[in-house]
């Protein structure tokens, strides 16, 4: 792995906090046309929230510069993300929780007519069936999940994968650990994972009279409130009005 990344022996790995190419949203959407036009395949960015500053500038910038220069899709993590891999202190103090950077990142596409043409994909620990329900809700068009399948692969979460010392067998080239790691097994488990995550979705779809989780809507999810009271979702985040700058853009590109 050492010769492979280039880097010295004993030596740390240390991931960029940026893209070097990339300083802002100017050079952001200049770096997204480019790749979709060399590759011709849809070409996307994964964030993780931390204010209204970024999705509003990255908005601006397309509505300025045209359609042809927005991402394709935009996945949003949250703070709860991370692997073992991550520093602590950026896995637990930076980045908003999905539960408020999701709805920040819709809304801003909703103000700038570009959610049609922008998809939003949600991680953040999107575990469970209800949590994936609730991000269709708020307004992701797809949901994606690392934790999920890596528990059905046998994580236990033992905080080891940079250590070649995994437990389980999932992350370490230790020929003695990887026999924990029963290919033959554990892919029934992801395989049942996928597919009962996806039925429940559904059955939570049609729980909500919907015939389909994509009908989910912000008025499908109460929240508890500290007194034990719940109120609907959309009064805490209503849908947003599109700004009449991006109105404008949008009739002009249709």
């Amino acid at each position: 792995m050492s010769e492979i990344r280039g880097i010295l022996p004993g030596r740390d790995s240390i991931s960029p906090n940026r893209h070097r190419d990339i300083s802002n949203p100017e050079e952001l959407t200049d770096f997204i046309a480019r790749l979709r036009e060399i590759g011709g395949r849809p070409v996307g960015i994964k964030i993780a929230v931390g204010g209204w500053r970024f999705i509003n500038d990255l908005s601006d910038t397309v509505l300025r510069r045209g359609i042809e220069f927005a991402p394709d899709f935009i996945t949003v993590d949250g703070g709860e993300g991370g692997s073992g891999a991550s520093p602590q202190a950026l896995s637990d103090h930076m980045s908003l929780s999905i539960r408020e950077g999701l709805p920040r990142v819709v809304d801003g596409l909703i103000e700038a007519g570009l959610k049609e043409r922008v998809k939003v994909v949600a991680g953040g620990k999107m575990v469970t069936a209800a949590n994936a329900a609730w991000a269709l809700c708020v307004g992701a068009d797809f949901v994606t999940t690392a934790h999920g399948f890596m528990f059905a692969l046998g994580c236990i979460q033992a905080l080891r994968c940079h250590t070649n010392s995994c437990p389980t067998g999932v992350t370490t080239h230790n020929r003695r650990l990887q026999r924990g790691l029963v290919v033959e097994e554990k892919y029934l488990r992801v395989a049942n994972y996928a597919v009962n995550m996806s039925k429940e979705i559904d059955m939570i779809a049609h729980s909500c009279g919907c015939v389909h989780a994509r009908d989910f809507r912000r008025d499908h999810v109460r929240v508890v409130q500290p007194g034990g009271e719940s109120i609907v979702f959309n009064r805490i985040h209503p849908y947003p009005q599109q700004r009449g700058a991006a109105l404008d853009v949008v009739r002009a590109v249709s």
